[in-house]
């Protein structure tokens, strides 16, 4: 763990001299044959923060899978570290201030990170860290809300707490929620909200799409991702690094000895379909071809 500290900590200095900036960047449609995009923009709240490290390395995942499916213009909002109150989590493992607030900084190195070599994404402002950033990234939440269209739905994906999406869709127009579909793969995540329930984010109007638990096909021995592993592609490297970082994190058990890219088969869901024939059952092999091909 001591030399992927000393790894993490040298990029989190990298990250805060090269910000991930918008570039413009004309979209093509995507090469590849199982790709099958829906309509809409995309905003991805991510946890990570307490008490499971798992988005470290899912996160770089996901964004790969956008960048080959010629979908970066269609994320609209990334944000982290949306556990806004990670000291009263409801979970059985619970996390001490120290290692959340490393949590904070190896998230932003590690999202910074793959947004510059997996972008541009030039229609996403920046990355907000939800725990010093909270208004900031509610803010840029709700234009999105109040952006979409029903023509151009915006798909959230829920890669932890609901409570960020629960403000932006409070303060929303209330005409723009039926517009919003809210995509989650766990009710860990749907019942955790320290301000919100689930039902209370139904209850806005928004279309839920509860796709099946993606750790059954992504949370997986190391060695499924042995093909990613000294890979020279810096996409593929960075992504090994970050779950190899989530793995040894040490607060939680039950990552030891496994690869967690679950969130990553929300967008896999997205870009295969999503609602109209989207594939629910990632794999790493699934993802190593789609990033090899």
């Amino acid at each position: 763990m001591k030399s992927l500290i000393n790894i993490v900590a040298a990029s989190i200095v990298l990250s805060a001299c090269n910000p991930v900036s918008p570039t413009s960047k004309q979209a093509e449609p995507s090469p590849l044959q199982h790709v099958n995009l829906p309509a809409g923009t995309l905003a991805v709240v991510i946890d990570g923060n307490s008490p499971d490290p798992d988005d470290i390395g899912a996160t770089p995942v996901l964004l790969a899978l956008l960048d080959k499916a010629n979908a970066s213009d269609r994320l609209v909002h990334i944000s982290h570290s949306c556990d806004l109150d990670p000291f009263r989590n409801k979970a059985r493992y619970q996390i001490d201030s120290e290692n959340e607030s490393r949590r904070q900084r190896v998230l932003d190195s590690s999202i910074n990170r793959a947004l510059n070599v997996f972008g541009p994404f030039e229609n996403t402002e920046k990355l907000f860290n939800c725990r010093t950033e909270q208004q900031g990234a509610i803010e840029d939440l709700t234009i999105a809300i109040n952006r979409a269209t029903a023509e151009r739905p915006l798909w959230i994906i829920e890669a932890g707490e609901p409570d960020v999406i629960g403000y932006a869709l409070q303060k929303s127009e209330v005409s723009r929620r039926q517009y919003v579909k809210v995509v989650s793969h766990h009710p860990a995540n749907d019942n955790s909200g320290d301000y919100f329930t689930w039902q209370q984010i139904l209850d806005f109007g928004v279309e839920e799409h509860q796709i099946g638990d993606q750790n059954k096909g992504l949370q997986t021995p190391i060695s499924a991702w042995d093909w990613a592993k000294d890979s020279e592609n810096e996409g593929i490297s960075l992504i090994y690094e970050m779950l190899e970082y989530a793995e040894q994190d040490g607060i939680v058990p039950f990552q030891a000895g496994k690869f967690d890219s679950s969130d990553a088969g929300m967008i896999y869901w997205w870009i295969t379909g999503a609602d109209g024939g989207g594939n629910k059952h990632a794999t790493p092999e699934d993802i190593k071809l789609t990033l090899n091909e």
